[in-house]
């Protein structure tokens, strides 16, 4: 009857607002298209010539070395445990605290 066909109406527009929710709520979520400007910026090194086409002015000589500084001694960088042996080392210590 007149019931049931309202009822049919109101699931249909519930259906349809339903679909509209999630798309909104899906493009809500995208990132918006843009076009690449990776091909835009052409940067080029020619020979010693930094970005802005100026000389490098940057020396990769050390002018004065501190005696102070702590890493100025350090030669190289020493290996580590890995992280298994790092699991076993703490199981040990910790059977052993128990």
């Amino acid at each position: 009857g007149a019931v049931s066909d309202l009822a049919q109406q109101i699931l249909v527009m519930f259906r349809f607002l339903l679909i509209a929710l999630c798309v909104a709520l899906a493009s809500a979520f995208m990132a918006p298209v843009m076009p690449s400007k990776v091909g835009a910026s052409k940067v080029v090194m020619n020979g010693g010539k930094g970005f802005g086409g100026g000389e490098a002015t940057r020396d990769p000589e050390p002018s004065e070395i501190d005696p102070n500084d702590p890493k100025g001694k350090q030669q190289a960088i020493h290996k580590a445990e890995t992280f298994a042996e790092y699991l076993a080392r703490r199981q040990r210590e910790q059977a052993a605290g128990q």
